[in-house]
């Protein structure tokens, strides 16, 4: 029997990247997998590429009432839920001075809003199948980089509740942890990565010595997510190849 066997598994930003990667994983473990995303056309291509286990909710976590109407369709569906993987989320960058009203808020929206609502919604069905929460943030959210203020205090504010959660819902038996991706070649990172100079940077200051792939992050959340970690909550685990320890 493989690990994620029967098991109900909900990845939002589930049609791209680090997401798809991660959907993948969990439909060769046996998991049914729901994603969930913005652009329909995009989920709908990768359902039918990961096959009958895969099925897909259109939706946009960062807008209100979205986030219940995800969970409830996804309990409609399956009848339980185990695990809540919130992938979805924006790498806007640039000055402060060039930002406005709207950038502030739709990072936050969509880093932030986002997931917390989703879990919020989650929990009830959580607490009966005694589920986990593993939350997408970035090793930016400890990093010091002019331009990054935004983005890198959203994914801090993330790390921070992935923490209080764990205190909070652990005495009802569910588990909240976080990884933190490095730079990974994703849609997200497509135009910093045709900076060959910038791209050398961040892999020089990778001790592994190269950018991360989206099945890196899929297998860290995997272990995470798999029962063997039963004992592991409250964690944010760096997988980006030792960039900003």
């Amino acid at each position: 029997m493989r690990n994620f066997e029967n098991k109900v598994v909900l990845i939002t930003g589930g049609g791209t990247g680090i997401g798809k990667a991660t959907a993948s994983a969990f439909v060769a473990e046996g998991a049914n997998v729901v994603i969930t995303g913005r652009r329909e056309a995009v989920l709908a291509e990768t359902t039918k590429e990961l096959g009958e286990l895969v099925h897909f909710i259109v939706g946009d976590i960062s807008k209100k009432g979205d986030p219940k109407r995800i969970i409830d369709e996804t309990i409609e569906k399956y009848g339980r839920l185990d695990v809540v993987i919130n992938g979805a989320g924006t790498g806007a960058m640039g000055p402060l001075t060039e930002t406005s009203d709207e950038d502030i808020e739709s990072t936050y929206r969509t880093n932030v809003f986002g997931p917390l609502a989703l879990i919020r919604e989650a929990i009830p069905q959580l607490v009966i199948d005694k589920g986990t929460v593993i939350n997408i943030t970035s090793v930016m959210s400890n990093g010091v980089m002019p331009g990054s203020a935004m983005y890198s205090s959203s994914k801090a504010a993330l790390d921070h509740a992935t923490k209080c959660l764990a205190a909070e819902l652990g005495p009802v038996g569910v588990r909240v942890n976080a990884v933190a991706p490095g730079f990974t070649a994703t849609d997200i990172t497509a135009e910093l990565r045709k900076d060959e100079q910038m791209v050398g940077v961040f892999v020089g200051q990778t001790p592994m010595g190269r950018l991360g792939e989206p099945n890196d992050i899929a297998n860290a959340v995997l272990l995470l997510a798999d029962h063997k970690a039963g004992w592991i909550t409250g964690q944010v685990v760096q997988a980006g190849g030792g960039l900003m320890l």
